[in-house]
């Protein structure tokens, strides 16, 4: 993470890359990261015992500043053709599908 330095960057990206380590990378998860909701990957940090409150807070402003360093983590296992698809500009659909529309 750019703005963390490495030894916070590292252990971030250790806590928070098993989310995707060898399974199916969900791409909603990412697109709520860029909407900016990270609380449930600041619970996983701080349930892990590993940061202090302060890095938590820094952490956290960093990923408000630019949400792409919590991506980056979380794509930490991925593969790097999950990767290269998650980490191109998404656009939401010009003609969202309703749930009545295929009933």
């Amino acid at each position: 993470m750019r703005d963390l330095g490495s030894p916070t960057n590292d252990l971030v990206n250790a806590v928070l890359s098993y989310e995707f380590d060898g399974g199916e990378v969900d791409v909603h998860a990412i697109d709520r990261v860029r909407d900016g909701e990270n609380a449930e990957w600041m619970n996983a940090l701080s349930e892990s015992g590993m940061f202090s409150d302060e890095a938590l807070v820094s952490i956290l402003a960093a990923w408000q500043r630019d949400p792409e360093l919590l991506v980056d983590a979380l794509l930490g296992g991925a593969d790097e053709v999950s990767r290269r698809r998650l980490k191109a500009a998404r656009r939401k659909s010009l003609f969202p599908a309703r749930v009545a529309d295929f009933a």
